[in-house]
């Protein structure tokens, strides 16, 4: 009985421990737990999302509206093609009278200009021979300059009017277009209002041709 009352004793504390150590742990404050029942759980995260509560979104700022199309309003802008409308504030009466004269003489000298100013085109059967930009000052003075469209950008494919003359209403032009041999000569007659027939003679080979307005 000696030799077995130690190991009843060691038996019945460790029992005691057993049973108090619950209680003892049921005391404490369970620190890891509350802070596991403090964070919410996905599921719970994307029901709160889906009903919209408390989530942290940026404001939707309303962007400014812009105004589109031209406008004559000093400063603003002015579409390209509304040809009818300034960015710059109305003439004064000042401003509109100097305009009226710079309009006035505009009209005065495009008056006193002769009927051939501007550019013209020499074409056979075959289809277009010569270009034509003339100075007519409508004092009997001819003057202007060529280009050849079946050479485009060729050096000597251009060029200004050896001589021009008009004489009882007939008109006879001279350039000088290398590589043809010799000079070019044209000798027209007025045909209608814009239009010129006559002959064109190119490497000593003289063909038909009309003059018009292009």
């Amino acid at each position: 009985m000696m030799r077995t009352r130690p190991a009843a004793l060691l038996v019945l504390a460790s029992l005691s421990l057993a049973v108090a150590a619950p209680a003892a742990h049921a005391q404490d404050p369970d620190l890891i737990g509350d802070l596991l029942r403090a964070v919410p759980t996905p599921d719970a995260q994307e029901e709160e999302e889906a009903d919209g509560g408390d989530l942290d979104l940026p404001e939707v700022v309303e962007a400014p509206s812009t105004r589109t199309g031209p406008t004559s309003v000093p400063g603003q802008r002015v579409g390209v093609d509304d040809h009818s409308r300034t960015p710059e504030a109305p003439l004064n009466s000042a401003e509109r009278t100097y305009e009226a004269r710079l309009r006035t003489g505009y009209a005065a000298a495009q008056a006193r200009l002769g009927e051939l100013e501007g550019r013209w085109l020499v074409r056979s059967q075959a289809g277009p021979l010569y270009a034509f930009q003339f100075i007519d000052s409508g004092a009997g003075t001819l003057d202007g300059a060529w280009s050849d469209p079946r050479r485009p950008g060729a050096l000597t494919g251009s060029g200004y009017l050896r001589s021009a003359s008009r004489t009882g209403g007939r008109l006879v032009l001279s350039l000088e277009a290398p590589p043809r041999r010799g000079p070019v000569q044209l000798q027209l007659r007025p045909e209608g209002p814009g239009q010129w027939t006559g002959t064109l003679t190119e490497d000593g080979v003289e063909v038909a041709v009309r003059m018009q307005r292009d």
